[in-house]
C-alpha cells in the first residue's frame, strides 16, 4: 500500500498537483491506518490494486467555507487516501471503493460520504463527480492547506445500484496486458483471467490459424470452469515475410513472451526490405459450456519501423506504425490504441454477432 501511495505521489507531481508530496502518505501512515482498523485494500485478479481509508469523523470537516455540507450535522463517513496502483487505472476500481464505503456507511447508520481533494487534482474531482459526489465548499487541513470539499447523500436504492454486479467475463489468458486492454474496451464487465476464476491449466496452441488457437484456449477454459470463456489469439503478420511471424508471434525468437528478442529478430529479418507493410490480426472466440461457439476477427494495418519507438503497449507495439493513428502504437495512449486495435475490432465484431451484449 505504501508503494501505491508512492506511485500516486509521483503521478500527482508529474501533473503539477501539490498533493501527497513531502513524503505523505508514507509507510507509517499506512501502518497507522491498519492499526486503527480504517484501512481497506481492493484486489483485482488476485493482486492488490487499490486502497483507501474510511473514518467516522474528520475534524477538519467541522468548518466549511464558501458553502455548506449537504447534510448539515448528519452522520457521515469520510473517505481518504483513495489510490489505484499503476497498471490498474481506468478499470472502474475507484467506483468499487466508493460503493464499498457507501455500503459501510449505511450499515453504520450514516447518511452520507464526504471527501476532499486538491483543486488541481482534476482526475480525482472527475471521479468524485462521476460517482455522485457534489462540491460543497472549501475546508482547510491541519497544516493550513486548502481542499475542495465533496459530499454524497446516500439512499439504499443508490447503494444497491452501485453494488450491482458487473457481468463477469472470464478470459483464457494469463497475460495481464491483454486483460487490461479487454477491461478498458469493456468497462461494464468484470474481466478476470482464468487463473483468478479457478483454472490454472494451459491449453496447447496447436492451431495453424489465430481462430483455431483462440477456440482451443476458450474450449479448454469453458470446460474446466463450467462457464462461458473468451479467448484471444493474435499476432503480427509482415507482408515481406509471407505473413510471419503470424501465430508464432509470441514465440518468434524461441522463448514464449520474450518481447525484446522477438522484435530484434523481426527487425533483423527485415533488414534491407523495401516493403515493410504489416498488420496485427486478432481472433476472439467465445465458448459456452453447452457447446455454442462464436468466433470473430479483426485487423489493423500499418508498417514496421526500423527501431523501437515509444514505451507504451507491449509485444511489437513499439515497432508498429499504425496507419490509423499515423504513429507507433508505442507512442499511443491506451485509449488511442484501443480505438483502432485489432483486438478492439475483433471484440466489436463479436459484439455484433451477439446482438450488442455479452
Amino acid at each position: 500500500m505504501a508503494e501505491m501511495y508512492r506511485q500516486g505521489s509521483a503521478l500527482l507531481l508529474a501533473r503539477g498537483v501539490d498533493q501527497w508530496q513531502n513524503g505523505y502518505p508514507a509507510l507509517k501512515d499506512v501502518l497507522s491506518d491498519i492499526e486503527a482498523g480504517i484501512s481497506f485494500l481492493l484486489f483485482a485478479d488476485g493482486e492488490p490494486a487499490a486502497s483507501m481509508a474510511i473514518v467516522s469523523r474528520e475534524p477538519t470537516y467541522d468548518r466549511i467555507y464558501g458553502g455548506n455540507w449537504l447534510t448539515g450535522e448528519g452522520r457521515y463517513l469520510a473517505v481518504h487516501r483513495v489510490c489505484v496502483r499503476d497498471g490498474f487505472r481506468r478499470l472502474g476500481l475507484t467506483g468499487r471503493l466508493y460503493a464499498f464505503a457507501a455500503e459501510k456507511a449505511l450499515q453504520e447508520g450514516c447518511v452520507s460520504l464526504r471527501a476532499d481533494t486538491h483543486e488541481k487534482n482534476i482526475a480525482m474531482r472527475g471521479a468524485l463527480a462521476k460517482n455522485g459526489f457534489r462540491e460543497c465548499g472549501r475546508i482547510f487541513l491541519a497544516d493550513g492547506a486548502e481542499r475542495v470539499a465533496y459530499e454524497k447523500i446516500l439512499t439504499k436504492e443508490e447503494v444497491q445500484e452501485m453494488q450491482t454486479e458487473k457481468k463477469r467475463l472470464v478470459v483464457a489468458t494469463g497475460n495481464a496486458h491483454k486483460l487490461r486492454e479487454i477491461a478498458e474496451i469493456f468497462p461494464d464487465c468484470e474481466v478476470i483471467g482464468q487463473k483468478a476464476a479457478g483454472f490454472d491449466g494451459e491449453a496447447e496452441e496447436t492451431g495453424t490459424t489465430f481462430a483455431e488457437n483462440a477456440l482451443i484456449k476458450a474450449r479448454t477454459a469453458a470446460k474446466a470452469l463450467g462457464c462461458p470463456a473468451l479467448a484471444d489469439d493474435s499476432g503480427i503478420c509482415v507482408e515481406a515475410l509471407g505473413g510471419a511471424p503470424g501465430v508464432y508471434s509470441a514465440r518468434y525468437a524461441g522463448g514464449h513472451g520474450d518481447d525484446a528478442a522477438n522484435r530484434a529478430l523481426l527487425l533483423k529479418n527485415l533488414e534491407g526490405a523495401a516493403d515493410r507493410r504489416a498488420y496485427f490480426e486478432s481472433a476472439v472466440a467465445l465458448v459456452y459450456p453447452d457447446g455454442r461457439e462464436i468466433v470473430a476477427q479483426g485487423r489493423t494495418y500499418g508498417e514496421i519501423l526500423s527501431e523501437d519507438t515509444g514505451e507504451n503497449g507491449f509485444g511489437y507495439d513499439c515497432i508498429f506504425r499504425s496507419d490509423d493513428l499515423g504513429k507507433s502504437f508505442g507512442l499511443a495512449s491506451a485509449e488511442e490504441k484501443n480505438a483502432v486495435s485489432h483486438r478492439y475490432r475483433a471484440l466489436r465484431n463479436l459484439l455484433e454477432k451477439l446482438g450488442g451484449s455479452l
